[in-house]
């Protein structure tokens, strides 16, 4: 009984599932795009280690902080984790995702220090906006809105969110250079096609929740045409940076997902005026398959 509470309150940390947690994906990536930079830390594993600290840390505070502010959407939805099943209090949650955030930011000013870099100006950006875009404690309280709960702030927080988390991890192991940018900008198009399709599955709760989301103002098709569209151009980043010499020929192995997502998902799509219908399930599923082998690829072709 108790390791089953217990396997239920640690849900909550890496839920939902992404490159960020519960796998570090996201951290071991930006390392080996690092590794081969001439500023990296004088020892690799110590780089690492505190770049997959720094990411676990802030990516179950975020989690935490989101599943405890959305408690009542969850509970309206008939959700079930350890929230809504009264395993852990609202205010041990709450607790506990603020030790987490000051962890991790505590971490990344410790690292700053110790490397001469300012990758902590990049992650309290990162920190103020995904904090301001679940609360509904205090925040919304000062400025009378959640960003979470309009489709304008949604975009918001992930257009300002994965940038800066992506050049905060990077100058953990690097300095601030033009590959740390194109990487800032092709997660910024992965970010905005991520968020443009992650409510399509929770319209009925969002609506009844009184939400704006993306998913409840927009089409399913609309949504999904434009987060292809940004996600095409993730990969146009990430090809001509090889093209420009910024990254090496290696990370090419991109081809590979790219080329699936264009003639399983894109030219798919496009043939039908980008209609989604119940038998289209298995090209999204192959969109977003893909998508995560790219990133994947693009760390192992670094490190090649």
């Amino acid at each position: 009984m108790i390791v089953n509470k217990l396997s239920e309150i640690i849900k909550l940390f890496y839920t939902p599932y992404s490159i960020f947690s519960p796998v570090p994906f996201f951290a071991i990536i930006i390392f080996l795009l690092a590794y081969k930079s001439d500023d990296l830390l004088s020892s690799p594993i110590r780089s690492l280690t505190a770049g997959v600290i720094v990411s676990l840390l802030s990516s179950f505070a975020s989690n935490i902080w989101n599943h405890t502010n959305d408690l009542e959407e969850d509970l309206a939805q008939g959700k079930k984790n350890a929230l809504t099943q009264k395993i852990i209090s609202h205010r041990s949650a709450v607790i506990i995702s603020l030790l987490l955030y000051i962890l991790s930011i505590i971490s990344v000013v410790y690292i700053s220090i110790g490397t001469a870099r300012q990758a902590y100006i990049f992650f309290l950006i990162w920190a103020l906006v995904t904090w301001w875009y679940s609360d509904k404690i205090l925040l919304k309280r000062i400025f009378g809105f959640r960003l979470k709960t309009h489709y304008i702030g949604e975009l918001i927080t992930y257009s300002i969110a994965y940038p800066a988390y992506t050049l905060s991890i990077w100058l953990i192991y690097s300095n601030l250079n033009i590959e740390g940018i194109v990487l800032a900008l092709a997660f910024l198009c992965f970010g905005i096609s991520v968020v443009l399709i992650k409510d399509i599955k929770d319209i009925s709760g969002d609506a009844k929740a009184g939400l704006r989301t993306f998913g409840v103002a927009f089409p399913p098709s609309k949504l999904f045409y434009f987060s292809c569209l940004f996600l095409l151009l993730y990969y146009i980043i990430i090809l001509n940076s090889v093209a420009f010499n910024i990254f090496s020929r290696s990370i090419l192995l991109v081809i590979i997902p790219f080329f699936y997502f264009i003639k399983n998902t894109f030219l798919h799509f496009n043939k039908k005026n980008w209609r989604i219908e119940a038998e289209d399930n298995k090209q999204i599923k192959s969109m977003v398959a893909t998508t995560y082998a790219s990133i994947i690829l693009l760390g192992l072709g670094a490190f090649i």
